[in-house]
Protein backbone atom coordinates (compact mmCIF):
# COMPACT_ATOMS: atom_id res chain seq x y z
CA UNK A 1 0.00 0.00 0.00
CA UNK A 2 2.61 2.55 1.01
CA UNK A 3 4.20 2.01 -2.56
CA UNK A 4 0.98 3.18 -4.18
CA UNK A 5 1.05 6.26 -2.06
CA UNK A 6 4.76 8.04 -1.44
CA UNK A 7 3.33 11.03 -0.42
CA UNK A 8 1.22 9.61 2.25
CA UNK A 9 4.53 8.27 3.19
CA UNK A 10 6.84 11.99 2.90
CA UNK A 11 3.66 13.42 4.76
CA UNK A 12 3.57 10.79 7.89
CA UNK A 13 7.66 11.71 8.06
CA UNK A 14 6.69 15.71 7.68
CA UNK A 15 4.51 14.83 10.30
CA UNK A 16 6.79 13.26 12.35
CA UNK A 17 9.52 15.51 12.36
CA UNK A 18 7.47 18.50 12.54
CA UNK A 19 4.45 17.41 15.20
CA UNK A 20 4.57 20.95 16.90
CA UNK A 21 2.59 22.17 14.28
CA UNK A 22 -0.73 19.80 14.50
CA UNK A 23 -0.14 19.90 18.15
CA UNK A 24 0.11 24.27 19.01
CA UNK A 25 -2.80 24.39 16.48
CA UNK A 26 -4.57 22.51 18.81
CA UNK A 27 -3.98 24.15 21.75
CA UNK A 28 -4.37 27.47 20.68
CA UNK A 29 -7.83 26.32 18.86
CA UNK A 30 -8.51 24.59 22.38
CA UNK A 31 -7.73 28.21 24.50
CA UNK A 32 -9.76 30.26 22.23
CA UNK A 33 -12.62 28.48 22.37
CA UNK A 34 -12.50 28.08 25.81
CA UNK A 35 -12.71 31.66 25.92
CA UNK A 36 -15.79 32.22 23.83
CA UNK A 37 -17.45 29.35 25.52
CA UNK A 38 -16.90 29.90 29.14
CA UNK A 39 -19.40 32.56 31.35
CA UNK A 40 -16.13 34.10 32.68
CA UNK A 41 -17.02 33.28 36.33
CA UNK A 42 -13.84 32.56 37.52
CA UNK A 43 -11.72 35.51 34.63
CA UNK A 44 -8.71 35.06 36.71
CA UNK A 45 -7.53 31.32 36.62
CA UNK A 46 -9.38 31.53 32.66
CA UNK A 47 -6.45 34.04 31.81
CA UNK A 48 -4.14 32.44 33.91
CA UNK A 49 -4.83 29.55 32.15
CA UNK A 50 -4.41 30.68 28.42
CA UNK A 51 -1.84 32.91 29.52
CA UNK A 52 0.18 29.55 30.41
CA UNK A 53 -0.83 27.99 27.30
CA UNK A 54 0.62 30.04 24.74
CA UNK A 55 3.53 31.29 26.80
CA UNK A 56 4.34 28.24 29.02
CA UNK A 57 3.36 25.42 27.46
CA UNK A 58 3.63 26.01 23.39
CA UNK A 59 7.55 27.66 23.42
CA UNK A 60 8.30 24.53 25.63
CA UNK A 61 6.83 21.95 23.26
CA UNK A 62 8.92 23.78 20.57
CA UNK A 63 11.63 23.41 22.26
CA UNK A 64 11.13 19.74 22.68
CA UNK A 65 10.08 19.55 18.92
CA UNK A 66 12.96 21.45 17.87
CA UNK A 67 15.44 20.39 20.17
CA UNK A 68 18.40 19.40 17.77
CA UNK A 69 18.64 22.97 16.18
CA UNK A 70 20.36 24.14 19.17
CA UNK A 71 20.34 28.02 19.73
CA UNK A 72 18.25 28.84 16.77
CA UNK A 73 15.41 26.73 18.63
CA UNK A 74 16.16 28.83 21.82
CA UNK A 75 15.77 32.29 20.16
CA UNK A 76 12.28 31.14 18.26
CA UNK A 77 11.03 29.63 21.41
CA UNK A 78 11.80 33.38 22.84
CA UNK A 79 9.75 34.98 20.32
CA UNK A 80 6.98 32.67 20.23
CA UNK A 81 6.93 33.20 24.49
CA UNK A 82 6.64 36.86 23.11
CA UNK A 83 4.07 36.17 21.20
CA UNK A 84 2.11 34.46 23.53
CA UNK A 85 1.80 37.65 25.75
CA UNK A 86 0.71 39.66 22.55
CA UNK A 87 -1.72 37.07 21.61
CA UNK A 88 -3.45 36.85 24.93
CA UNK A 89 -3.71 40.78 25.61
CA UNK A 90 -5.78 40.21 22.09
CA UNK A 91 -7.95 37.23 23.11
CA UNK A 92 -8.93 38.15 26.11
CA UNK A 93 -11.01 40.59 26.73
CA UNK A 94 -9.65 43.93 28.82
CA UNK A 95 -11.84 43.34 31.35
CA UNK A 96 -10.44 40.40 32.63
CA UNK A 97 -6.59 40.85 31.61
CA UNK A 98 -5.53 40.70 35.66
CA UNK A 99 -2.38 38.64 34.91
CA UNK A 100 -1.15 40.29 31.59
CA UNK A 101 -0.34 43.42 33.44
CA UNK A 102 1.88 41.66 35.51
CA UNK A 103 3.60 39.84 32.28
CA UNK A 104 4.77 43.02 29.85
CA UNK A 105 8.29 44.02 31.57
CA UNK A 106 8.77 39.92 30.35
CA UNK A 107 7.70 40.99 26.76
CA UNK A 108 9.51 44.48 26.67
CA UNK A 109 12.58 42.24 28.09
CA UNK A 110 12.12 39.60 24.79
CA UNK A 111 11.93 41.78 22.36
CA UNK A 112 15.05 43.88 23.74
CA UNK A 113 17.22 40.41 23.73
CA UNK A 114 15.65 39.79 20.11
CA UNK A 115 16.93 43.14 18.90
CA UNK A 116 19.78 42.70 20.51
CA UNK A 117 20.62 39.39 19.00
CA UNK A 118 20.03 40.96 15.44
CA UNK A 119 22.13 43.77 15.89
CA UNK A 120 24.77 41.50 16.94
CA UNK A 121 23.98 39.19 13.50
CA UNK A 122 24.10 42.38 11.47
CA UNK A 123 27.03 43.52 12.76
CA UNK A 124 28.56 40.51 11.99
CA UNK A 125 27.17 40.87 8.80
CA UNK A 126 28.59 44.15 7.86
CA UNK A 127 32.33 43.05 9.53
CA UNK A 128 32.15 40.82 7.14
CA UNK A 129 31.30 42.45 3.87
CA UNK A 130 34.35 45.79 4.82
CA UNK A 131 36.83 43.42 6.68
CA UNK A 132 37.11 40.40 4.39
CA UNK A 133 38.17 39.32 0.65
CA UNK A 134 35.62 37.02 -0.03
CA UNK A 135 33.08 38.49 -2.81
CA UNK A 136 29.22 39.06 -1.40
CA UNK A 137 28.26 35.56 -2.59
CA UNK A 138 30.54 33.57 -0.46
CA UNK A 139 29.85 35.93 2.82
CA UNK A 140 26.04 35.44 2.51
CA UNK A 141 26.91 31.71 2.29
CA UNK A 142 28.79 31.82 5.03
CA UNK A 143 26.04 33.57 7.16
CA UNK A 144 23.48 31.36 5.74
CA UNK A 145 25.00 28.60 7.26
CA UNK A 146 26.22 30.31 10.40
CA UNK A 147 22.67 31.62 10.87
CA UNK A 148 20.30 28.83 9.05
CA UNK A 149 18.76 31.09 6.24
CA UNK A 150 16.69 30.45 3.88
CA UNK A 151 18.00 30.51 -0.13
CA UNK A 152 15.97 33.67 -0.90
CA UNK A 153 17.16 35.24 2.04
CA UNK A 154 20.99 34.67 1.43
CA UNK A 155 20.38 35.52 -2.30
CA UNK A 156 19.09 39.04 -0.50
CA UNK A 157 22.10 39.48 1.36
CA UNK A 158 24.29 39.00 -1.10
CA UNK A 159 22.69 41.43 -3.73
CA UNK A 160 22.79 43.99 -0.09
CA UNK A 161 26.72 43.14 0.11
CA UNK A 162 27.42 43.96 -2.95
CA UNK A 163 25.31 47.12 -3.33
CA UNK A 164 27.08 48.05 -0.10
CA UNK A 165 30.58 47.30 -1.48
CA UNK A 166 29.80 49.74 -4.37
CA UNK A 167 28.47 51.95 -2.19
CA UNK A 168 31.83 51.83 -0.17
CA UNK A 169 34.16 52.38 -3.12
CA UNK A 170 31.96 54.98 -4.48
CA UNK A 171 32.52 57.10 -1.12
CA UNK A 172 36.09 56.58 -0.99
CA UNK A 173 36.39 57.61 -4.43
CA UNK A 174 34.17 60.40 -4.12
CA UNK A 175 36.39 62.00 -0.89
CA UNK A 176 39.79 60.40 -2.18
CA UNK A 177 39.35 63.50 -5.51
CA UNK A 178 39.01 66.14 -2.88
Amino acid sequence: MSRLFPEDRMAFAWLRNNWFYPLASAVVLGDVSALYVQDWSHPRLLEAAVVFDLVVVLPLLYLWCYRSRGAAAIVRAVCLASLGIWATGHIVPLEHQHVLGSLSWLRTTAMVVLVLIEIRILFNFYKAIFASDKTPEEIAEKLASDVKLPTWLTRLFALEARALRSLAGFVKGFLGRR
